[in-house]
């Protein structure tokens, strides 16, 4: 698919021919046997005949950019118009088939059944004492609550007795900018996100004996409380391993107000063209959710997962089930380009190779965030009051610390010093500011657009950039236009929903920008942090929603926890 080798693709080292792992010949005749039966099965579904290997594509979408507007039209769905929200699952529901997934050379995918009614775990690596995760006992004390004490700690000491509490607002600052803090299993991670070009990890290959790689491993530390996932991995370089299955290693710690369901979605590619001068990733193929399994605060979780070969590894989309869309994070593939240029030298270009080398590169890469950003507004305050000698003064600054510490919290609103931006012909407004998002949907709750149940449906969101370099933006389907399936059903037990949401596989697509045309919402102003960057997108949608998801909206340029998606 040439037109998405514009937008993604991946330098192959020049190796050995790619070895494929392909069934044996009787258990080739079961899974065409098997497919022959999925196909009589989903004959009402003409989309759903190529299941468990890759689902139709639509053709490109159509994308227009007049006067800072980008106009676009998505292709006529695949599957017959019905209403699935209204009458669940809809049809673009597939036949759940517990086998692994297939790619378009007829190649099995190893580790893309995430579970089965005898293993609901089936891509956990158990532990030695056979158990799918290891849990230990933390402290839950979580970030929100240190910097909020600190504010208040500072403000209400300098009424008391017109004295500044300087140690306070440093133990402030060290939260905000992630300086050590070895008391907390937190420490390192900040709340201003400004080192992104550190969060590149390397999967580390396992030999046998023979010196041949067999696997490898990666491993990844999050920090879960509020409505916040903070991590120490944007980037994963599966290169050491693309022809190979790999795992992933997760420690998570799940603070205060954290109790959630881990369930991380990975997102594959197809397969990738023969080797070549320009060899890049295959076309869009599948995503899935890994596992399903609770946490509670006060925990840290070991999980060790099971990954396709690298060669089809786009990244993988961690996600709050209880608390979405602001509880969100993203790996992405290290190894791809975006718009011609890697994606980790994006976060360069923007905050310098190592933001942490001195004092001098970690004020020039927080320089890069914009003013309205609400982890800002409390750094800017906490600063300025460990400068004050007046303790009004101070009570002033936390007061207004103290708003923004509110307007961090909540992600499904527009920032108090951005609430004017908020359109009312728009169905969303986003702000791109501290390499996130803050979106206000309108008339439709804190993170879904009722309006859409059937084809076509008008979404119009108006992009507000408040940082001082640019984003982008890209809207994709998970399963709506191609399918998705339920493989999690029989592991959700009493008081589940079952087929009425997806814990499974699904089928991803791209709805605007990336390979239809890069869309870019310029920076803030740099003489007026108020002034900020603005583009619109207006899209027709022509095909059902999924019970999963229907809108998921990212930066394609900073991903990381740039994400706003609807339900």
């Amino acid at each position: 698919m040439a037109d998405f080798d514009l937008f993604i693709t991946s330098p192959r080292p020049a190796s050995k021919p790619p070895g494929r792992v392909r069934l044996a010949p009787d258990t080739r005749h079961q899974a065409a046997l098997l497919l022959l039966a999925i196909a009589l099965c989903a004959a009402a579904i003409p989309a759903g005949a190529q299941h468990p290997g890759p689902q139709p594509r639509p053709g490109p979408s159509q994308q227009q950019t007049i006067d800072g507007t980008t106009f676009v039209v998505t292709p006529e769905g695949q599957f017959p118009a019905a209403n699935g929200i209204t009458d669940p699952p809809g049809s673009n529901f597939l036949p759940t088939v517990y086998t692994n997934m297939f790619d378009r050379n007829g190649d099995e995918m190893p580790n893309t059944l995430p579970s089965h009614p005898d293993n609901p775990w089936n891509l956990h690596v158990p532990f030695p004492d056979g158990k799918p995760v290891k849990v230990t006992q933390i402290d839950p004390t979580s970030p929100s609550q240190v910097i909020k004490s600190v504010i208040e700690q500072v403000r209400d000491q300098a009424r008391a007795t017109h004295t500044i509490d300087r140690v306070a607002l440093q133990r402030g600052i060290d939260v905000l900018e992630g300086n050590r803090l070895p008391e907390y299993p937190w420490s390192g991670f900040p709340l201003l996100h400004y080192i992104g070009p550190t969060k590149v990890k390397k999967v580390v290959p396992i030999w046998n004996v023979e010196g041949d790689t067999i696997g490898g491993n990666v491993n990844v530390h999050q920090v879960w409380y509020d409505s916040h996932i903070e991590s120490d991995t944007a980037f994963i370089d599966p290169s050491k391993v693309l022809d190979v299955p790999w795992t992933i290693t997760y420690t998570i710690d799940c603070l205060y107000r954290c109790s959630d369901d881990f369930s991380p979605a990975v997102m594959y590619f197809d397969a990738p063209p023969p080797a070549g001068d320009n060899p890049a990733f295959g076309p869009p193929h599948v995503a899935m959710d890994q596992t399903f399994f609770p946490m509670e605060a006060g925990t840290r979780t070991v999980f060790k997962l099971k990954m396709a070969p690298g060669k089809y590894y786009n990244l993988t989309y961690t996600w709050g089930w209880r608390v979405h869309p602001p509880r969100v994070q993203v790996s992405e593939n290290a190894t791809k380009l975006v718009g011609g240029k890697n994606i980790v030298q994006w976060e360069i270009d923007v905050f310098g190779p190592n933001p942490r080398a001195n004092e001098a590169a970690k004020l020039a890469a927080i320089a890069k965030i914009g003013e309205l950003s609400p982890a800002k507004q409390m750094w800017m305050a906490l600063r300025q009051a460990r400068e004050e000698t007046e303790w009004s003064q101070v009570v002033a600054l936390m007061d207004r610390a103290l708003i923004a510490y509110f307007d961090w919290s909540d992600r499904t609103e527009l920032p108090t010093g951005a609430k004017h931006l908020e359109d009312p012909e728009a169905t969303m407004s986003m702000l791109y500011v501290n390499n996130t998002i803050y979106g206000k949907i309108k008339d439709g709750g804190w993170d879904t657009w009722r309006e859409w149940e059937t084809r076509p449906a008008i979404f119009k969101v108006s992009l507000f950039n408040g940082d001082h370099f640019p984003h982008g933006y890209i809207s994709a389907d998970f399963g709506g236009s191609r399918g998705w399936e339920n493989q999690f059903e029989p592991t959700i037990g009493e008081g589940g929903v079952g087929c009425k949401f997806s814990f499974g596989r699904f089928h991803w697509w791209l709805n605007a920008g990336g390979p239809w045309g890069a869309i870019i919402v310029p920076p803030v102003d740099p003489n007026d942090y108020t002034n900020v960057g603005r583009h619109k997108v207006h899209m027709t949608l022509n095909f059902e929603p999924s019970r999963r998801i229907r809108i998921y909206q990212f930066d394609p340029l900073h991903h990381d926890v740039s994400i706003f998606s609807l339900h």
